[in-house]
């Protein structure tokens, strides 16, 4: 089934260190008088979210733009059951995420706190009894709309400090950022564009919001006042950013097609 997406996710990370004696110790001398850093990040990191996945940083979903009732209702009756899809595809157990949403409106609307990586200690075979002098994780927080990368990266930044176990210290970086985008799938150039899946495809288009940050899209809107539409070719078993990345030439040559289409579709 062609796709639209209408909506991209915005991004924005920060790398932290937690800091505890000035060199790594042996735990069998120093254990239980110095405070461990890498459990003491375990614990920090733990108070991002609720039991439920639900992020927990005071004000983290006050801007969050509510889904409408027609996106709901439009995602509901897309032929393809999305919890099913997320199983199958990621191979884990059981679904989990905030509740009150199904799989597909979490990962196309709402916003989450990620731990990326972390690390810290003795990595080698074998063990070795030290305390490890610091800690580390890498973080990144999608953002949906309204929310903006600054105020979340300030509102992380303080449940962070706020929530430090004694005996250690944090160190914070801010990284990398992209904002959200949103358009709207029925103004004259969507209307267009599901015209032109329509004709290169042969069936109407699932109108979607997927799509991780593309920052210079949000660009194109505030530099040029022009919207940008986001026609999905890729399938989900096209594994984007993976070792196996692929494109099969069937979906360029659908490609080429739809463009054809979508010039024709804007040029009337």
């Amino acid at each position: 089934m062609p796709t639209l997406s209408y909506g991209l996710r915005g991004v924005t990370a920060l790398e932290i260190k937690v800091t505890g004696p000035k060199m790594d110790l042996h735990s069998g001398v120093f254990g239980g008088a110095v405070a461990n850093p890498i459990t003491a990040l375990a614990q920090l990191l733990a108070t991002l979210h609720d039991r439920e996945g639900r992020v927990a940083i005071a004000g983290f979903y006050d801007r969050v733009k509510p889904l409408e009732n027609w996106e709901r209702e439009t995602w509901r009756k897309l032929p393809v059951d999305g919890d099913k899809l997320v199983l199958k595809e990621t191979g884990v157990p059981e679904l989990f995420g905030e509740a009150g949403y199904n799989s597909v409106e979490r990962i196309w609307a709402r916003p989450t706190a990620e731990i990326n990586g972390i690390g810290g200690g003795y990595q080698g075979k074998g063990t070795k009894t030290v305390i490890a002098s610091h800690a580390m994780a890498k973080l990144t927080f999608r953002l949906v709309p309204e929310q903006e990368g600054d105020e979340i990266l300030k509102l992380a930044k303080a449940h962070l400090r706020k929530n430090l176990p004694k005996g250690v210290t944090v160190e914070i970086t801010d990284g990398h950022s992209g904002p959200w985008y949103l358009t709207d799938p029925h103004s004259a150039i969507g209307e267009a564009a599901q015209r032109a899946l329509r004709k290169a495809f042969n069936r109407d288009a699932a109108l979607i919001r997927e799509g991780g940050s593309i920052p210079i899209v949000s660009q194109f809107r505030s530099i040029l006042g022009v919207e940008t539409l986001l026609m999905g070719l890729a399938l989900p078993d096209c594994r984007a950013h993976s070792p196996n990345e692929n494109f099969p030439l069937e979906n360029l040559e659908g490609g080429i097609r739809l463009n054809k289409a979508i010039l024709k579709e804007l040029g009337q």
